[in-house]
């Protein structure tokens, strides 16, 4: 099955597409790449997005919504409109803030980003009702796709899901992302291969912020007295899953 990843230095795309083998013409790696002309060209030929980039909801005018790209954007507009159909799209994840939050007020229906994939004919799609942190949605897609490689459908596997993140302990946290700090390390000594004006710098210089920022969260957690570093509703409670099982 196809894939299409969007990322901007996110520790999870990396897994997956090592994980799945995704070649490298289906994803689109950082702002060289992420742009909305590179995301309607293969958006028509995948069956399966994961967009972990950025995305903010609209309260005044939800047709604004967005997810956002280097060089612009995807409107919930846009996504509804007749002509952006994507009837070959099984299963979208949109890791990113607030895709499926909605101001039922304003309108009869609850205009979302998730809403707009269902209109242009994805199966179904994960999505996220607040402001995701980075390393939660990282853990929480992982598990997700490990339980559907095992055949577990998407509800059962969204849940299960949550179960791990809300039980995930530090130690286990040193078990997944052990390999953090020595690709830390690798990358610093990798800083002067690269011109400063190349795309390798660009591409060196959003894995090195990745793998950073990764590296300080995670030693704040062991430094913590929590056990359970994501036990709280804010971190597991925001994904919700909408269309076929």
């Amino acid at each position: 099955m196809l894939k299409i990843i969007f990322y901007s230095a996110r520790f999870e795309s990396e897994k997956f597409a090592q994980i799945y083998n995704i070649p490298r013409e289906n994803r689109l790696i950082g702002s060289s790449q992420a742009t909305a002309n590179n995301y309607r060209q293969l958006a028509q030929q995948v069956q399966v997005l994961h967009f972990c980039y950025h995305a903010k909801y609209c309260r005044d005018n939800p047709l604004e919504s967005q997810l956002k790209l280097a060089d612009g954007s995807i409107t919930l507009g846009q996504l509804m409109t007749p002509s952006r159909r994507l009837l070959q799209l099984v299963e979208v994840f949109l890791s990113c803030c607030e895709t499926n939050l909605g101001t039922p007020s304003f309108t009869d229906d609850i205009l979302t980003i998730s809403t707009g994939f269902l209109c242009a004919g994805a199966r179904s799609v994960v999505s996220t009702l607040w402001s995701v942190n980075d390393l939660a949605t990282a853990l929480f897609s992982i598990f997700y796709y490990q339980q559907r490689q095992e055949g577990i459908n998407r509800p059962e596997a969204l849940h299960k899901a949550q179960i791990q993140l809300r039980e995930f302990t530090k130690l286990d946290l040193n078990k997944i992302f052990q390999e953090v700090e020595v690709r830390e390390k690798e990358l610093i000594g990798n800083r002067k291969k690269y011109p400063l004006d190349s795309i390798e710098y660009e591409q060196w210089k959003l894995e090195y912020n990745m793998y950073t920022k990764l590296n300080r969260r995670i030693k704040e957690i062991e430094n913590s007295t929590q056990q359970f570093p994501f036990s709280n509703p804010h971190y597991w409670a925001t994904f919700i899953c909408h269309g076929l099982r």
